[in-house]
């Protein structure tokens, strides 16, 4: 699957590194040991950030930068990464979905960067993240409309449908989904960290997703 980024984000002044796995899946109910882990490490990120806002995390900062740089008020439009962890923060549990889309929450709950989870069912051609342009739309999952004027969006030969705001319905991972495209978003960091997100997500979706790397 070809990849591109497109060069209006070095323009704005920051580095984007996009980690794209693909992965053969069997989706499930969420086990009970991945949901441990989840809440596990949602204790961690409280005692880490000792009572600060999750927009303090270094990670979290860098990708709300990168929203701003954008032209989206991070404040209004949070990275999904902050999402999750200013529930964990404030003692909520994550929403468990299943066992794919729960592993990537886990992902992004441990790194501090936007991950997608996206059943390439519904994926035709190319990758391309880009700035989304005026009148851009889709429908979020759980969310119906979203704006995307100004968000980095993930689209394909069909137009958006990712971001590391939220995802659209149409790629969603879905009880018969087969083969999934697990995305990285890395605005504004550096492809250390990238990587390292990515090893955590395969050792995830080998233990808890029966999947196949390929």
């Amino acid at each position: 699957m070809q990849v591109k980024i497109d060069p209006a984000f070095a323009d704005l002044g920051f580095a984007v590194h996009l980690g794209v796995l693909d992965f053969t899946v069997v989706t499930a109910e969420t086990p009970e040991e991945l949901k441990a882990s989840i809440e596990e490490h949602a204790a961690l990120r409280r005692q880490e950030m000792l009572g600060q806002a999750a927009s303090s995390d270094p990670v979290i900062a860098a990708v709300r930068a990168a929203f701003k740089a954008t032209g989206k008020d991070p404040s209004r439009y949070r990275p999904s990464s902050e999402a999750l962890t200013r529930r964990a923060l404030a003692g909520k549990g994550l929403y468990s979905v299943n066992n794919i889309v729960d592993s990537g929450n886990l992902v992004s709950l441990m790194t501090g960067l936007p991950v997608g989870c996206y059943d390439a069912a519904w994926i035709k051609g190319g990758l391309t993240l880009r700035p989304g342009t005026p009148g851009e739309t889709y429908d979020g999952i759980g969310r119906g409309g979203i704006n995307l004027e100004g968000l980095p969006v993930l689209a394909d030969d069909d137009g958006p449908f990712g971001s590391p705001y939220s995802d659209s319905d149409r790629t969603a991972v879905a009880d018969k989904t087969q083969n999934l495209v697990f995305v990285i978003y890395g605005l504004n960091v550096d492809l250390e960290h990238v990587n390292a997100a990515a090893e955590i997500a395969e050792t995830l979706m080998q233990k808890f997703c029966k999947c196949d790397n390929e």
